[in-house]
This record gives structure tokens, sequence and C-alpha cells, in this order.
């Protein structure tokens, strides 16, 4: 079934369950003073995706039973907050080490091999994506009324038809595929996939692209700030929301 990583490789999956565990949790019904039954709203969904994040980069995962000589030296306090008022899961593997793979596991559920992203990655010129005849995530989310967004990387096809708003997402602020595959300014990134410098990596607001070469000297603020329009106005309409936020800038590098 492909190489599943140890428990000191990568938490991704991790959130995964959690999203699992809260959409499949039925919309509840109260009685109020009145004896009339109402309808509880929907929870909100949120995940936080990165790329080679290992085990100890989290700071609640960083415990004496896996101090090494290698220590992390990351702080992340606001997880953190996240993992003390909320679930912590300590029993759980990413099922793939590659960006396709794993992102057409978190949305579909599925093992990769079982979707046919398997075991390479979709390099800028695939001329395909996660199939069609997939159903992500987003595409169960948006059909219950939530308002869906992605932030941040795609790395599931990057030709019409295989875009974010072909699979279940309202809106997608991102980038297509990784750093490498394509360059950016100085070509500091995808020298060895753009050898004639010509093959600049772009941003998408939807569909459309907004900026390429991206900079990346801001792109990590705006990622937040597209976040956190999108939750405040979503909250602000008490219309459930599910955003899928998959940062860039932890998986390679060459990122500033």
């Amino acid at each position: 079934m492909g190489m599943i990583p140890g428990p000191g490789a990568f938490i991704k999956a991790a959130i995964f369950f959690i999203v699992i565990l809260l959409t499949l949790l039925p919309t509840t019904t109260s009685s109020s003073n009145d004896g009339k039954q109402h309808k509880k709203r929907p929870p909100n969904v949120v995940i936080l995706f990165a790329d080679n994040l290992a085990y100890d980069d989290v700071g609640t995962f960083q415990t004496n039973n896996n101090k090494s000589s290698n220590d992390s030296s990351s702080r992340t306090p606001r997880t953190d907050t996240l993992a003390t008022q909320g679930l912590k899961l300590l029993h759980w593997n990413s099922p793939a080490v590659l960006c396709s793979a794993s992102r057409a596991a978190l949305l579909t559920g599925k093992y990769p091999i079982r979707t046919g992203v398997y075991p390479r990655v979709f390099e800028p010129d695939a001329q395909h994506g996660l199939l069609a005849n997939e159903t992500t995530i987003a595409d169960y989310l948006q059909q219950e009324g939530y308002a869906t967004k992605l932030v941040g990387k795609w790395h599931l096809g990057s030709r019409p038809g295989y875009l974010p708003i072909d699979r279940g997402f309202d809106e997608w602020f991102g980038i297509p595929y990784h750093m490498s595959g394509g360059s950016l300014d100085g070509h500091v990134c995808g020298k060895e996939r753009d050898p004639n410098g010509t093959l600049w990596l772009p941003l998408f607001d939807g569909r459309d692209i907004v900026e390429q070469p991206v900079d990346l000297t801001n792109l990590a603020p705006r990622y937040v700030q597209e976040a956190r329009e999108f939750i405040l106005e979503h909250a602000s309409q008490q219309q459930p929301f599910f955003l899928y936020m998959a940062f860039s800038h932890v998986h390679q590098l060459c990122a500033p």
C-alpha cells in the first residue's frame, strides 16, 4: 500500500482525522423553554496542513521521549493552545511522504494508490490531476451548505478542470504546486526543472493568475489575511465554513 512514515516523520494527517470526526457529527437539536426543538449550527472546520513538518517541530509534541541531538528549536504557542484546549492525537501517520499523494488522501479519505495519485507528484506540465470521479471533503461540505476555501498550495492539478474551484472549493488563493515546480525571482527554486529560466511560479486567485512569479517575501502575510477575512465574513453571516490552509513555506529551504 506504499511507504508509511514513522511517528517521528510527519503529523500532517492527524488534523485530517480530527476533521473527519467533526464532519461525521450529526446536526443536533436542543429544547428551549418554549418546548420547541432548535437545530444547532454545524461546526466550522479548519485544516492546517504543512509539508515536511517534523513531529517535534510542533511544541505540544516536544517531549522527553522524542528528544535527540537534532532537537527542533521551533516554537508554536498558538498551535499548542489549540491542542491543550482541544484534542491531541498521538498515533496517526500521513499515508504518503509526497505532496500530491498526501493531499489526495487528505481530501478523499482514500489511500493514494486508490486514487491513482501515487507514487509521483504532479509536475507543472501535468495534463491531468485528481480524477473527476473522486469526491473531496470540500465537495461534501459544500453540498451541506458550507462556504469552502483553500488558502495555499494545491498540487492536485494545475489545468482547467483540476483546480480547487473545480473540486468543491468556492475560493482559492495560492500556488498550484511546490516552490521548485517553477522559478522565483532570481530562479532560486526551479533551476533543475527550469534551466532556461522561463517557467515562473504563478499565484492564483480563483481561476485567475494574479501574480507571476509569486513574491514569496510577503506571501505568508497574504495567506493569513485571506484566511482571516474568510473566517470573519462567514462567522458574521453565521454560515458554517471549511477553511483548508496549506502552507507553502515549510516545505522547501529556497522559500524566504
